[in-house]
């Protein structure tokens, strides 16, 4: 459940800080992906998937 909120909330922080003004360059995409949302999006999300029962 940790996992999803943090999913949740650095979607709404990514678009709220606007990540599209960098545009979608191979450059460019590899700097968004190096920031903080992202970041965040990439680790709950694998803490969500590890999480799940199987």
């Amino acid at each position: 459940m940790v996992g999803l909120a943090l999913v949740v909330a650095a979607g709404v922080w990514a678009i709220a800080r606007g990540v599209h003004y960098y545009g979608l360059s191979p450059v460019h995409l590899a700097y968004d992906f190096d920031q903080p949302p992202w970041l965040l999006v990439m680790i709950s999300a694998w803490l969500w998937y590890r999480s799940r029962r199987r």
